[in-house]
């Protein structure tokens, strides 16, 4: 089996005038499939959305980062069934089977689930199933927590270094983080430039990166942070812009899009 390739979907991809577009998931799932049935790469997906999916069928006018804790629960219960059904639709038209699997901070602080969570993900891409993974927000309470006590690598930040972490985990050979603008910006003068390539020894010249999504909760800063994570095992990481037709395939067959992290 070749190296598979993880996939983060963020909220603020799949999210067009406050709510989900199932058209993106549907592009996704096409673009995924196309690389597995023609190039036989296996492909993990990492998505966020259940709590946008559910505010819009309370019918209730916010967004995710104005909820409350019990709001946001109550937001991924009703949302995440039906964020798996329209991957499930999307995968199933490309002749794909997918799996769903949740996970919280908290259990993969339990070396038996990190262990049983990796190899689940590993015996379902030997199958040529899908696996769809998302933090589970329903009953994660990490912020009830003291995060201090909570290691870096495991804050899943809008699910940017659960990818990383994925990624590490079954030796992926490359970390795609969709997002909403094509990269990582630089200020020249009175213009934004994206950054094509960051090296991991250029780090501190990117950690006041800032950029928050209006809808999720990662931003760029948690996107090059997971970056870093992928990059220092030597998995190479593009950060790009998920509502680009063809992105994905883009990055995935390694041409030049968005930002590239690397270690060489």
């Amino acid at each position: 089996m070749k190296s598979p390739i993880v996939v983060k979907v963020g909220t603020s991809v799949l999210s067009s005038n406050g709510k989900l577009d199932k058209s993106i998931i549907n592009s996704i799932a096409e673009q995924t499939s196309k690389s597995i049935k023609e190039m036989g790469l296996p492909i993990v997906i990492v998505t966020s959305g259940a709590i946008l999916t559910g505010i819009s069928v309370l019918g209730w006018n916010t967004k995710p980062k104005d909820l409350n804790l019990t709001q946001k629960q109550v937001s991924a219960a009703v949302g995440q069934p039906l964020l798996i059904k329209m991957y499930i639709d999307g995968f199933a038209a490309n002749g794909l089977t997918v799996a769903q699997i949740l996970i919280t901070e908290e259990e993969l602080m339990i070396r038996s689930c990190y262990k049983n969570f990796l190899r689940t993900i590993k015996s379902l891409l030997k199958l040529n199933i899908v696996p769809i993974i998302n933090e589970n927000d329903a009953v994660s309470v990490k912020e009830l927590l003291n995060l201090n006590n909570v290691k870096n690598e495991v804050q899943f930040g809008d699910n940017d270094r659960l990818s990383a972490i994925i990624a590490k985990g079954i030796g992926a050979g490359k970390l795609v983080l969709l997002t909403d603008v094509d990269g990582v910006f630089v200020n020249e003068g009175n213009t934004k430039k994206t950054v094509e390539v960051i090296r991991l020894e250029d780090r501190k010249n990117f950690e006041n990166v800032d950029g928050m999504s209006e809808f999720g909760r990662g931003g760029i800063k948690s996107k090059l942070d997971a970056a870093f994570i992928a990059s220092s095992v030597g998995i190479e990481t593009y950060i790009v812009n998920g509502k680009r037709q063809g992105s994905l395939l883009m990055a995935i067959n390694g041409e030049k899009i968005g930002t590239k992290v690397t270690n060489k």
